[in-house]
Formats: C-alpha cells, sequence, structure tokens
C-alpha cells in the first residue's frame, strides 16, 4: 500500500498545484496554453523516443494488449449505448459520456509506472498508447460527429481530426523510438543528451498543465451524464480491461500500465476535441473535473489491485 501512495501522491501534488497556480492567476492565460503545446508536442515525445530506442522491449505482448484493451473499450461503449437514454438523454451529453468515458490522461499514467517500473514503465506506457490511443480517439471522434450540435461543420471536420489522430506526436515518438531500438543504431551523443534533457521535463509540467486545465465551476447542474462517465471511465472500464487481461494471462508490469490507463481520468484535451467537433463542450469540461477529483479514491484501488494480482 506505501508503493502505491508513493506512486499516486505526487501526481495528485501537481495537479492541484497547476490547478491552485491557474486559479491564483500565477501566469497569464497564454501561458497555460503555451505550455501544454509545449508538453505535448515536445517535451514528452522526447522523453518517449530517448527511452525506447534503449528500452528491452524483449516480448513486448502487443497483440494481447491491443485485444484486452479494445475488446474492454468496446464492451463500454455497448453498455454505454444501451443506457443511454437513462443517462444521457441529450446527444451532446452522449458524445460527451463516450468521449471521457473512454479517454485516459497520458501523463498520469506515464507518471505512476515510471516510479513504479523506472525504465521499464517507460516501455510499458509505449504499450498502453498503442493498445488504447487510436481505437478511443477514433470512437470518440464519431460520437462527437453523430452528436454534434453542428453536425454539418461537425462532418467537414472530421479529416482535419483524423488527420490529427494520425499525426498525434506521442504515437510518432513511439513508433521512432521503437524504430530506432530495433535498427539497433542509438541515438548519437549530442541528440541523445538534448532529448533526455527535454524529456525530464514532460512529466511535471505536463501535471502542472493538466491541473490548469482543470474547469470545477462546470459541474454545477451537470447531472446523471457526469456520475455516468465517472461510473464508466472510473470503474466499468478498469473492470473490463481487468477481466481481458485475466483470460488472456498477461501479467506484471505491462498488464499494470493497462490497467492504469484505463482507470485514470479522462485527458484535459477532450475538452478542446469537444469544442473542435462541436459537441457538448461545458459537459466535458464537468465530466474531466469530476473524474479527476473521483480518481484520487479510485485510481490507488486499482494500482493495489494491479501490483497484487496481475
Amino acid at each position: 500500500m506505501f508503493e502505491t501512495f508513493t506512486a499516486i501522491a505526487p501526481v495528485v501534488a501537481l495537479i492541484l498545484l497547476g490547478w491552485a497556480l491557474r486559479r491564483a492567476e500565477f501566469a497569464p492565460e497564454a501561458f497555460w496554453t503555451g505550455l501544454d503545446r509545449l508538453t505535448y508536442f515536445i517535451l514528452l515525445p522526447c522523453l518517449l523516443v530517448n527511452g525506447l530506442a534503449g528500452a528491452n522491449l524483449d516480448e513486448l505482448p502487443v497483440g494481447d494488449a491491443v485485444l484486452a484493451a479494445g475488446a474492454g473499450v468496446l464492451a463500454a461503449v455497448v453498455l454505454m449505448h444501451a443506457v443511454r437514454r437513462v443517462v444521457a438523454p441529450k446527444p451532446g451529453a452522449y458524445g460527451a459520456l463516450v468521449q471521457c468515458g473512454l479517454r485516459g490522461n497520458n501523463y498520469p499514467v506515464l507518471a505512476i509506472v515510471v516510479t513504479l517500473f523506472d525504465d521499464v514503465g517507460l516501455s510499458a506506457f509505449a504499450l498502453s498508447l498503442i493498445a488504447f490511443v487510436p481505437l478511443t480517439n477514433l470512437i470518440s471522434v464519431i460520437a462527437l460527429v453523430r452528436t454534434g450540435s453542428g453536425k454539418g461543420a461537425a462532418a467537414n471536420a472530421l479529416g482535419p481530426i483524423l488527420r490529427e489522430i494520425l499525426l498525434n506526436p506521442i504515437l510518432i515518438a513511439v513508433a521512432l523510438g521503437l524504430a530506432i531500438n530495433v535498427a539497433d543504431t542509438g541515438i548519437p551523443g549530442p541528440a541523445d543528451t538534448i532529448l533526455e534533457v527535454l524529456g525530464r521535463a514532460a512529466l511535471p509540467l505536463g501535471l502542472l498543465a493538466v491541473g490548469a486545465g482543470l474547469a470545477f465551476d462546470a459541474t454545477a447542474g451537470s447531472g446523471r451524464a457526469v456520475l455516468a462517465s465517472m461510473a464508466v471511465k472510473l470503474l466499468l472500464l478498469p473492470g473490463l480491461v481487468l477481466i481481458g487481461l485475466d483470460i488472456l494471462e498477461i501479467g506484471g508490469t505491462y498488464a499494470t500500465a493497462l490497467l492504469i490507463h484505463a482507470a485514470v481520468p479522462c485527458s484535459v484535451s477532450a475538452y478542446a476535441f469537444a469544442r473542435q467537433l462541436r459537441g457538448d463542450a461545458k459537459t466535458t469540461a464537468a465530466m474531466i473535473a469530476a473524474q479527476t477529483v473521483v480518481s484520487i479514491v479510485t485510481l490507488p484501488f486499482w494500482l493495489w489491485l494491479a501490483t497484487e494480482f496481475l
């Protein structure tokens, strides 16, 4: 249990610090927008390329991981659709529920698995990205396009959004790091040092940006859809993924990373996604904030379960 607390406490502290700094107007709004972009497009990719290029990737269970994550995600989608008229009768709220019920925040996942497993954790994190990110982003786009208030405009935005998924800097960094690893060429000395220095800043700055993006004032009056999103993202999805991991006999570090990815709250970037596709951005913001708070309780449970039984 102490190991679980050690892994999660710094994550929670940095997220709360980011929220408090923005609330106190410590820096102008443009700073937080720039920080989020810097972390997403530069710092985290540098960390992934540098770490994966020299990581031990023997017997990485990509096929089983994709199957376990995909089965859990699709089962969650079916269940959300079955109860949509009860928990999210408005189309916009249902689109927000699907997105926030599936998409996980990368920074807490990375922070936790690296704290627990050091360099091996980076490989496990990359595996979780491969297993979850393409499928959950694609389903989120489809849900938002079909339920957005401006369906024509949203449909026109589908092409750029799909390009954004395919050109996702995180996935590109994973692919590049894996390619260098397989080719066994290594990264030249100066470039390796630069990537390492930039990568060190990814986690603390990324978690600060997550906290700064939280909008707790949006939770007022958001209703059953927000509660449903918490139930799906923080309880149902990780439970379904855990069943898949058990059936496929995936254990250890890789299983822990996959379960944590399923159990973390929705990414703050989901708000921008919803706005771009004319979805219910206000409800999305409420879901992100509520999930982040409640995950302080639920995430330690799943992490304990993973470390004890996987």
